[in-house]
């Protein structure tokens, strides 16, 4: 739920920013994992001489995630993908080891391909780091004057980055957290979440619940996927979590659709029935079994949510929905001018980077380019907002890393009082990266510009200047970052809002198409319109984030929310009724031309009263 307008843009952020910093279940346990894996790989990186253990955790502190099979799976791709990436560079290197403006092709080139794979295929952020391995080892080409000691420098590159993954899969095949735990503690999560809403009906709980909905099942799914490829769970075990995230997820979506003047004492008792559903799932005991005719229901919306927990209660099998649409390459890829400019100005930023630092001969500010290449995303707002995280968690992991330089470091006697000093200042920084998105980037900078500064070279650091010198080049990155993606071809939230309204549409008439029975059962394509009204809702809070020029005004943001809303509206329409009226249709029909002329509308610049409305929203 959008809040209201007369809550200030600080209130609203202050409010988020308390929300985030809470405890959830397996957080701690997250944080203090991250933190022993960056102790264990520099340790090792420490004792065997392999360069930047620091590059090494952050890829740590960025891959890792609550799911164990994810993380092997990551780890793993991750070192095949850098040793496949080392027998590129070899070649690279033995082309262009005597000619410094070929290393400068291939570095602009390499890092072209792999952002355009970032932006326009499922790869992502990985393919982001591939290319930053690639260029930030082709930048040291030109300190390397032999091609027998550059090919075993990038060895030591190919183990900077083997070491953590390694350690990452290996800790997570021993100590992580399984999938299918994870499952049932997002099941209970979902009943308990509504049960608080059924209870309260308050307007920040229902934003919670949006919220939750926004996230989809994606993730849920790949878990499932997971279990079965590794075949942790057969039979039973498996189908029942399967139903399930299937059918707590439709709870929730028949949860939101309450209104607030349903009977108080109905809503008590299917509020205790989450509950007891609730603990059931938690203690892995046998589920009670409701009958949703038990439940006095004075509303047809809270008959619904019974039959949603009757379904539960007896575990009702899935019926086959409609698939959801999710290819590797974006139907786009090779249409729009968005993922082309993306990697140019990327790649753009990071040479820069690269030619300021090398032209004035200051090495130790290379973390500019770093910078650069996980800074960087796609809308303007999402990357102001990343650079506002990153900056204010560079200043808060310096500050860590300069009281550790002047009084702690000097009383190490072992590489052991190295380990629990990382173990210490990572695992607090975990706490902010395993939290949502909204923080996850400041967290993930506070410990990059930490290690960034106590570890120089193969010890732990003690000189200042050095110190400085990284924390400079990661705000220089920063700037050149800024002044690029808001200066040329600059893409504002309302894109994405555009995109993601044309992609929910779509959804829906896809939906509107079927009968009840298949309607129903697609709870997986219901969820990816979610996930999208999820997106847009970001979106909007971006939008503070842009230039004032390119800024939507608080009108068209309010009514983005307004738009999404509707959206949203439609889905559990489509969803949960068993017959569709007239007035459902033709407000689908009607919602994809004026939803999507709004969202081009703010392409203009607004008009300077909008823009000082806008601001205070």
């Amino acid at each position: 739920m959008a809040t209201t307008a007369e809550e200030s843009d600080l209130r609203r952020k202050t409010r988020h920013l308390i929300d985030d910093l809470r405890p959830f279940k397996g957080r701690l346990y997250l944080s203090l994992s991250i933190g022993a894996i960056c102790a264990i790989s520099t340790v090792i990186s420490m004792m065997y001489h392999f360069p930047e253990a620091a590059i090494g955790c952050y890829l740590v502190i960025f891959l890792m995630k609550k799911n164990a099979a994810e993380n092997v799976m990551t780890g793993i791709g991750i070192i095949v993908a850098v040793s496949l990436v080392v027998f590129l560079l070899i070649g690279i290197i033995n082309l262009t080891i005597d000619h410094p403006p070929a290393q400068i092709g291939a570095i602009i080139v390499a890092s072209f391909i792999f952002l355009y794979m970032d932006s326009a295929t499922k790869a992502g952020e990985q393919a982001g780091i591939v290319a930053l391995v690639i260029s930030f080892v082709l930048t040291l080409l030109s300190d390397i004057p032999l091609g027998e000691i550059a090919t075993r420098a990038v060895l030591y590159a190919w183990a900077m980055v083997f070491v953590p993954m390694a350690t990452m899969a290996l800790y997570n095949l021993l100590f992580g957290l399984a999938p299918q735990k994870l499952l049932r503690w997002t099941i209970v999560e979902r009943l308990e979440l509504s049960a608080a809403h059924l209870e309260t009906m308050s307007a920040d709980i229902r934003e919670k619940l949006i919220d939750a909905l926004g996230e989809g099942t994606a993730e849920q799914e790949k878990q499932l996927q997971l279990i079965k490829l590794f075949k942790i769970l057969y039979g039973k075990a498996y189908d029942f979590l399967e139903r399930g995230q299937s059918h707590s997820y439709r709870l929730m979506l028949a949860v939101s659709d309450l209104s607030t003047e349903s009977d108080p004492q109905a809503r008590d008792q299917l509020a205790e029935a989450c509950r007891t559903l609730a603990a059931a799932v938690e203690n892995k005991k046998p589920l009670p079994e409701f009958d949703s005719l038990t439940f006095s229901a004075a509303t047809a919306d809270l008959k619904t949510v019974g039959i949603c927990l009757d379904k539960f209660s007896h575990e009702e099998p899935l019926e086959q929905g409609a698939p959801v649409n999710d290819p590797f390459l974006a139907p786009d890829a090779f249409q729009n001018p968005i993922h082309l400019q993306f990697a140019l100005k990327t790649t753009l930023a990071a040479v820069t980077c690269f030619f300021i630092y090398t032209s004035i001969d200051w090495q130790g500010i290379h973390t500019a380019m770093i910078t650069c290449y996980v800074a960087a995303l796609g809308t303007t707002g999402d990357t102001v907002h990343k650079l506002v995280l990153r900056i204010t968690g560079c200043l808060i992991g310096a500050f860590f890393g300069l009281i550790a330089i002047l009084f702690v470091i000097p009383q190490l006697e072992s590489v052991g009082g190295l380990a629990l000093l990382i173990f210490a200042v990572v695992a607090l920084s975990a706490w902010v990266s395993t939290g949502n998105e909204r923080i996850s980037y400041g967290g993930v900078q506070i410990a990059l510009a930490f290690l960034l500064t106590v570890l120089q070279g193969f010890q732990p650091g003690t000189s200042l200047s050095d110190a400085s010198d990284r924390i400079m080049g990661i705000l220089l990155g920063n700037a050149v970052v800024y002044i690029i993606f808001t200066n040329i071809w600059p893409v504002s939230v309302s894109y994405e809002v555009s995109r993601r309204t044309r992609a929910a549409v779509s959804k829906l008439k896809t939906l509107a198409g079927m009968a009840y029975a298949e309607r129903s059962a697609s709870t997986s394509l219901v969820a990816s319109v979610q996930t999208d009204l999820g997106i847009i809702r970001n979106a909007v809070e971006m939008a503070s984030y842009e230039p004032r020029y390119m800024r939507p005004s608080h009108i068209q943001r309010k009514q983005y929310r307004h738009d999404a809303e509707k959206l949203n509206g439609l889905s559990l329409a489509l969803y949960l009724r068993d017959d569709v009226d007239k007035q459902t249709i033709r407000a689908l029909e009607a919602s994809e031309p004026g939803l999507v002329s709004v969202a081009g509308a703010s392409d203009q610049p607004a008009s300077d009263t909008e823009q000082k409305t806008g601001d205070d929203l």
